[in-house]
């Protein structure tokens, strides 16, 4: 898909999940204080917010499946230039398959801005529900089914969501996820199909019997394939269970690292420097380019790179001496739990031009400026050995993975009780846009919740 139509899909899409529900009621919402009260206005609120959704899940879907056939046909295209040896036919070839991958990307986090407001912007729950598995491909998946389903139950359910989490960055709990005001969201795995049917038949002369031994027995008489296929099937409905006891309870085990989790109730209030990058992105319209410091120790930059190139950014880390890597927010799109840039409050046309390119974010940090703050509350810093953290990083997927420079990690340590600084926490930092001074508040709050509950992971 060129550029001229993805900015134009792009744009419709941003108006469903951020303004339609807004632009369709039949009174006006002015302010956060303004939000409708009454019972009535709330339903009719919250129905055409989920038609919006419900548009822009529809027409990703629409998007996806082209993406992705163009992904096939440039994969097939890349087979057949490398056999004949056709150097500049392949960079091009590379080239346009990098695009579509990127587009891809965006057209997933379109759908994870709809699951983040779902599950209320919490992203200890959100995590949950990943477990480092690959993108499903839509044009070879049980698609037709969700679909289907999705229909049946708004027709049941006129007020309420549902989300196929196939369209998803991160999604990899259940098929679908169906939000409502009383219920709030409810994961479903979807099993249809002789075998399937047979076995929740099993299943359901195992509730009865509530003999140990019977399951054992009654597989005994099925084919091995009927027997690794019920295999595949409880433990897909053992992982259901084990995450929505987890998000219920508020503890239990991660199925990505299979670390104890323990989820806060308490609501853990981050301040942020949205407003500051706003304000960049405005001024940078009148010289191509705008810079800050947050809190003297994070570098931020915007560029429009019609009139600035954003490689000036680098050299200004570089002038710093600052290690840490150089953080480019369209990065955040190749992240399954980066925050959604469709969630934060720039305009419309600011949000097109950065995934385009046209204006670029450049962040980094002054890691030993940040460092210090910890010691002077008392921690103490230590720079991991490149083995010892090779060690651990090999246990570990995505954000779950030990920050490093050079291949060493940082640990804290406070009260005889260590903790390694993740990569998730400078996701936090560059895409949620939480002050460095927050992200701390938020890792000293993890010591106290870690006395009380050993083993907690945030």
């Amino acid at each position: 898909m060129n550029n001229t139509k993805f900015a134009r899909e792009l744009k419709s899409l941003i108006c469903y999940v951020r303004q339609y529900g807004i632009e369709h009621i039949s009174f006006k919402i002015n302010s956060i204080e303004a939000f409708p009260k009454e019972q009535e206005q709330l339903e009719e609120f919250l129905i055409q917010v989920h038609k919006g959704f419900f548009m822009a899940q529809d027409r990703v879907i629409y998007l996806l499946k082209k993406v992705l056939l163009e992904q096939k046909e440039l994969k097939k295209t890349m087979s057949q230039v490398r056999c004949r040896h056709e150097k500049d036919k392949e960079q091009e070839v590379k080239q346009s398959l990098n695009n579509v991958r990127y587009q891809e990307r965006v057209l997933r986090k379109i759908i994870d801005s709809l699951a983040w407001q779902i599950f209320n912007y919490d992203l200890t729950t959100l995590r949950r529900l990943y477990y480092g598995q690959e993108l499903i491909d839509i044009t070879d998946s049980n698609l037709e089914s969700e679909i289907s389903f999705t229909k049946n139950y708004v027709r049941d359910n006129p007020e309420a969501f549902v989300l196929i989490s196939d369209l998803t960055s991160f999604i990899q709990i259940g098929d679908i996820v169906t939000f409502s005001k009383d219920k709030g969201a409810e994961i479903y795995e979807l099993k249809e199909g002789p075998v399937n049917c047979k076995i929740f038949e099993v299943l359901g002369e195992f509730a009865e019997n509530q003999c140990p031994k019977y399951l054992q027995l009654r597989l005994e008489d099925e084919n091995e394939s009927f027997r690794k296929h019920f295999e595949r099937n409880i433990k897909q409905l053992s992982r259901i269970n084990q995450v929505s006891e987890t998000i219920s309870k508020g503890y239990g085990t991660d199925l990505l690292t299979g670390q104890k989790v323990r989820i806060h109730q308490d609501e853990i209030v981050l301040d942020t420097y949205t407003d500051i990058v706003n304000k960049l992105l405005n001024d940078c319209n009148k010289k191509g380019y705008s810079i800050s410091v947050i809190e003297g120790c994070l570098l931020i930059g915007v560029y429009d790179v019609r009139k600035c190139p954003s490689c000036v950014f680098d050299a200004w880390a570089k002038e710093e001496q600052i290690e840490a890597p150089i953080y480019d927010i369209r990065e955040s799109f190749y992240d399954p739990l980066s925050f959604p840039i469709f969630l934060h409050s720039f305009s419309d046309t600011s949000i097109v031009d950065i995934i385009l390119g046209k204006k670029v974010i450049k962040m980094t940090i002054d890691l030993k400026k940040w460092l210090n703050t910890f010691e002077n509350d008392g921690c103490k810093v230590r720079w991991m050995s490149r083995k010892e953290t090779a060690r651990i990083n090999a246990n570990m997927k995505g954000s779950n993975k030990i920050f490093d420079i050079n291949g060493q990690g940082i640990e804290l340590e406070k009260n005889e009780m260590s903790m390694q600084i993740g990569t998730g926490i400078f996701s936090r930092m560059f895409t949620s846009f939480n002050t460095p001074l927050s992200i701390k508040k938020l890792l000293m709050t993890t010591y106290s919740a870690a006395e009380e509950f050993e083993g907690f992971e945030d």
